[in-house]
Parts: structure tokens; C-alpha cells; sequence
């Protein structure tokens, strides 16, 4: 559904925290907004459509509801909404802070009006949110689990470490002591990763599009994965530059008339985890990639400033896989011309 077709005759700014919603519904024809208090269970979302249907004028395909991006606690609310065929739009809690300019105060309530106020004002900006689908939202839940089992080992790992550096008998009870839980943890995400490709065989879909990004050199099977579960199954972004934007390896200009004149540099604005990640697999490409590895020792020769040049080539592998996807075709590294 397209929003431009849509005359929206109300704006629901929902405020969502891990036990409640605030929900402030705004009618620019009324002086008068409505705001109401639920729980954020299956209940909560039965008191709230009860709520709304209590409004004259209410219906659900005329209506926004906006929220900001708070994770698994808006999942009830939003399959809630989904379900009710209605348009929802999910924002960065930053974009919509900035947005509102100076504002003094701050609680539940009035949060969840700056968001209905929000929504009112930059519609045109809106992107209605769709659901992901049930295997996505395990696909994501099991990377998630895995991301956090990888912390708690490197956590263990790099005390043991430097525990060992500064008195290596005590660091050596200490790696006795905890070896048990290091093999625990090293075989659940085993178990994790196997548990994830078993996920990916389950769809048609997502195992072509798997098959079709580790089919780049330097591509591995948790990037593939992780691209898979950010871009919804490649539907998320239109072309190359929205993704590596989104990736934070998108450089933009730094300038102001004609004093200020930064470096053109990436955006902090990004996903972190992804960027990580797509950092890690350019640093093997470049090792391991012969083609990679030249155009990087070129690019460094001709005083190109390393980090520089790892972007670009992190740039790269983004580029491919966008167009592997789109092609349907495998990558073919005969094909592949050094820029």
C-alpha cells in the first residue's frame, strides 16, 4: 500500500517500553487528543483496539500508528497492528528527537504525542513497516542468541588473558577453573550456527540468496546470514548506496562555505553489528582474494590512507552482493574486473 494514496484522518504516536505502551492519538481537525495507558501483552493490544473503535471517526486504514525502533518489546504491538491490516511506521528514536527541535519534559505520555506529532508533520517521509515473516524472526532470534553467547566467551577469553599476562600461575587456576563453561559456550554456538542453517534450508528463498552471497570470495556464512536477516531478505534497500549507508560505509561531505571544509568521511549512523562484520570479512578478502589484495596494495602505493581503502573495498563486496541478488546468478570471479 502506498502512503501517497492514503488521506490519513488520525496519527497514533505509540510511546513502547518493555511492560507498557503510551498511545496518544492525534486528529488535526480536533483540538482535543486522546491518549490512553495499556499493558503490552495480547490483552493490553485487545483493550487498545476496544479503545479505538470507541472513537467517532476511527478506522483502521485511515489511521498511522508511529513508534520508535525499541526491539523484541514492540513485536506483540506490531503483530497486533499487522493483523489489523493497518499502516505503522517504525522511526529512529533520534530522528524523531531531532526533528522536534528544543523540547523541556520528558515522560511517557508526552513522548508518545511528540511521535503522533511527528508523524503528523513528516508523513511524506513515512516507510509503512512490514512484518518479517515467521522464518525470518527466527533466523534473527538465533543470530541475536549467538551474538550473545560470542561476547560472554570473548568476556572469559580476555580476562583469562590478561590475568595471564600480569601473573601466569593465577592465570592458569583461572583458565582450569572456567574451562568447563568455555567448552559450553564454544558448543552452543556450534549448536547455534548448525540450528541456523538448518533454518535457511527450511525457505527456498532465503537458501538461494544464501547460496548466492557465499558464492563471493570473502563473503562468509555469518555475513550472508546477517545481510539476509538487516535487509529482510534483500526487500529492505532499493540499490547499493541506501545498504551501505545503512552499513555506515557511505561517504558523505563535510563542507560550509568556504571556511569549514572537513574530510569526507562515513556516517556514525549506522549498524554496528553489520559494519563490524563487513569489516572483518574485507580484511580476509584482502588477505586472500588475490584481486582484492592487489587493488589494495595499488590504492595504499598511490597514498591512499589504509582505512580508506578498506572501505572501498568493503564498498565492494556490498556491491556484489547487491548484484548477485539481482542478477540470480552466482559469482564469477573471471568476470570480476579490478577497478
Amino acid at each position: 500500500m502506498e502512503k501517497s494514496l492514503i488521506s490519513f484522518t488520525c496519527f497514533i504516536g505509540i510511546d513502547v517500553s518493555k511492560l507498557t505502551i503510551d498511545v496518544t492519538l492525534l486528529n488535526p481537525g480536533e483540538a482535543v487528543k486522546k491518549y490512553k495507558h495499556f499493558t503490552n501483552t495480547a490483552s493490553g493490544m485487545q483493550l487498545l483496539n476496544s479503545w479505538l473503535r470507541k472513537i467517532d471517526g476511527f478506522k483502521y486504514p485511515l489511521g498511522i500508528f508511529c513508534m520508535e525502533h525499541t526491539g523484541i518489546y514492540t513485536r506483540t504491538l506490531l503483530d497486533f497492528l499487522i493483523g489489523k491490516k493497518t499502516n505503522v511506521w517504525i522511526e529512529s528514536s533520534l530522528q524523531i528527537k531531532k526533528s522536534l527541535g528544543l523540547n523541556r519534559g520528558k515522560n511517557d505520555q508526552i513522548d508518545s504525542l511528540r511521535i503522533a506529532e511527528y508523524s503528523y508533520r513528516f508523513i511524506d517521509k513515512a516507510i509503512l513497516a512490514v512484518n518479517n515473516s515467521p522464518e525470518l524472526t527466527m533466523l534473527k532470534d538465533i543470530l541475536t542468541s549467538r551474538d550473545r553467547l560470542k561476547k560472554s566467551l570473548r568476556s572469559i577469553q580476555v580476562a583469562i588473558k590478561e590475568l595471564t599476562r600480569i601473573d601466569a600461575k593465577q592465570g592458569k587456576t583461572l583458565e582450569v577453573l572456567n574451562l568447563q563453561a568455555l567448552r559450553g559456550l564454544k558448543n552452543s554456538i556450534q549448536q547455534i550456527e548448525k540450528q541456523m542453517h538448518e533454518e535457511i534450508k527450511k525457505n527456498n528463498q532465503f537458501t538461494e540468496y544464501y547460496n548466492l552471497t557465499t558464492s563471493i570470495p570473502g563473503v562468509g556464512s555469518i555475513l550472508a546470514i546477517k545481510l539476509l536477516v538487516y535487509t529482510k531478505a534483500f526487500t529492505r534497500f532499493n540499490n547499493v548506496r541506501q545498504l551501505a549507508c545503512y552499513c555506515g560505509m557511505a561517504p558523505f561531505e563535510y563542507r560550509s562555505g568556504t571556511s569549514v571544509r572537513g574530510k569526507v568521511g562515513v556516517s556514525k549512523f549506522a549498524n554496528m553489528d553489520l559494519k563490524s562484520t563487513l569489516h572483518l570479512a574485507s580484511i580476509s578478502a584482502i588477505q586472500h582474494n588475490p584481486e582484492l589484495k592487489k587493488y589494495y596494495l595499488r590504492k595504499v602505493e598511490e597514498g591512499k590512507s589504509k582505512m580508506s581503502v578498506i572501505n572501498a573495498v568493503r564498498n565492494k563486496l556490498l556491491a556484489r552482493v547487491v548484484a548477485v541478488i539481482n542478477r540470480k546468478t552466482p559469482y564469477v570471479q573471471s568476470l570480476a574486473m579490478a577497478s
